[in-house]
């Protein structure tokens, strides 16, 4: 890691808290759905708890009075019930209560700035939900939950890319491998205690890589009018990177943590990011984001928003301390069911 410093916001000591409670955001659907058995995979590897949460919707049409009598004023509250009986099927579907411990909420608000909170009232450690990706990510990031989530909280998201009628599968049985993406940054390097804490429990593996431009420390100066100094230069720039990982992982290992570290030349990080996770069988990429001004506009475009538009594996996204929002304050009392 850059000047031999562990990431910025670690927590101290070696080992760091593994995942205790995971939310699960859900709306009805059977897309939705496609994260539960990843995350049931993570909860029976780490004993954490499962939140499974719905964002209640309340009826647009007011209650139909009569004469000064309300006649139908029971129908939101019908509805809520019906939301809470979904998810209590949905926690018998993951598994009998006995064998982990689950939690279902039906709560009011805005569904990104709501789940956010709640998050922060819970002491979530990741929150794991499905997302599109194939048909564009204009329309599957920009306003969505998952773009939200990522600008008002510090937690960890584990996007599960979920496409046509298949769910998505659990993770593979025995130590998965993780694939973390770096690229010199101290942004970059945040990631690595999120990705710790996830595959700690489960035993994983992990591969810290770098991508390398070998023209990226060229500028506008074309190779081929100085092939020489052209391969000094992106030799250099491969020694820094392999330097650059081999404290990252100095970090990592000092937990007891099993970590390889890679670094490949191309001028394609997402095409390169991707390639490597889908042929040589990794489980889950992890990445850290940015973007003050949101992810609809940072990642559209972005190494992020490729690498999410064309994975087949989860993608652990993380937003550092330093560029997260600050959530708007809400009370306990917006957050609970009715009476």
């Amino acid at each position: 890691m850059a000047r031999g410093l562990p990431p910025a916001g670690a927590r101290a000591g070696k080992d760091a808290a593994m995942a205790r409670a995971i939310l699960v955001p859900l709306d009805g659907s059977p897309f939705g759905e496609r994260a539960l058995p990843v995350a049931a995979s993570l909860a029976r590897g780490s004993g954490a708890a499962l939140h499974f949460v719905r964002i209640h919707f309340p009826a647009t049409r007011p209650p139909i009075s009569l004469e000064g009598t309300v006649i139908d004023d029971d129908k939101d509250s019908l509805r809520w019930e019906a939301e809470r009986a979904y998810l209590e099927k949905v926690r018998h579907k993951v598994g009998p209560e006995s064998e982990r411990h689950t939690r279902v909420e039906v709560l009011n608000g805005p569904v990104a700035e709501v789940l956010a909170t709640y998050a922060a009232f819970n002491r979530i450690d990741l929150i794991v939900m499905a997302t599109h990706g194939r048909h564009g990510l204009a329309r599957a990031w920009q306003g969505s939950v998952a773009d939200e989530l990522l600008r008002r909280s510090r937690v960890p998201v584990l996007l599960v890319r979920a496409t046509g009628d298949t769910a998505a599968a659990a993770l593979p049985e025995g130590p998965p491998r993780m694939l973390i993406a770096l690229d010199g940054s101290r942004l970059a390097e945040e990631v690595l205690e999120p990705a710790a804490n996830l595959g700690r429990a489960l035993g994983a593996e992990y591969t810290l890589m770098r991508v390398v431009n070998p023209l990226g420390l060229m500028g506008d100066l074309p190779l081929v009018l100085a092939p020489r100094m052209g391969r000094a230069i992106a030799a250099q720039h491969e020694a820094d990177a392999k330097a650059y990982l081999a404290e990252a992982a100095w970090w990592l290992r000092d937990r007891g943590l099993a970590v390889r570290t890679k670094v490949i030349s191309s001028e394609q990080p997402a095409e390169t990011i991707l390639k490597e996770a889908e042929g040589h069988g990794f489980a889950c990429i992890a990445m850290a984001t940015h973007g003050r001004s949101g992810l609809s506009r940072v990642l559209l475009g972005s190494v992020a928003s490729r690498v999410l538009h064309g994975t087949r594996v989860p993608l652990l996204l993380y937003r550092p301390r330093t560029e997260c929002h600050r959530s708007r304050a809400r009370t306990r009392e917006e957050l609970v069911t009715p009476a």
